[in-house]
C-alpha cells in the first residue's frame, strides 16, 4: 500500500471543490442522496475508508477517523458482508 509522504496535502487536495458540477454527475439522484449521506457521517465522526480509482488506475484513498488497522478492519467487514449477499445471491 502507498503511504503519502504528506497527509496535509493529500487532504488539503481531498476537500478541494471539485470541478465537476451535479449536472455533470454520472450518478443517479439516489445514488447522489446516498453519497452525501454518508459524507454527513464522515462529518459526524463516523469512521470511514474512501477509495477513488483514477483514469489512470493510481487509487486515491482516505482513512478518515481510523488508524490503518481500523480501516483494514472494515474492508474486511464489507468483502465479508458482500461475499455472503453473492451466496444467498443478492446481487
Amino acid at each position: 500500500m502507498e503511504i503519502p509522504s504528506d497527509i496535509d496535502a493529500v487532504i488539503k487536495r481531498l476537500l478541494e471543490p471539485p470541478n465537476v458540477g451535479p449536472e455533470d454527475s454520472v450518478l443517479a439522484p439516489e445514488d447522489e442522496a446516498y453519497l452525501s449521506s454518508l459524507i454527513a457521517s464522515v462529518r459526524l465522526g463516523r469512521r470511514s475508508v474512501l477509495i477513488v480509482e483514477d483514469a489512470d488506475e493510481r487509487l486515491r484513498f482516505m482513512f478518515s477517523n481510523a488508524t490503518r488497522a481500523e480501516a483494514v478492519t472494515m474492508l474486511g467487514k464489507v468483502v465479508e458482508a458482500t461475499g455472503r449477499r453473492l451466496a444467498d445471491g443478492d446481487d
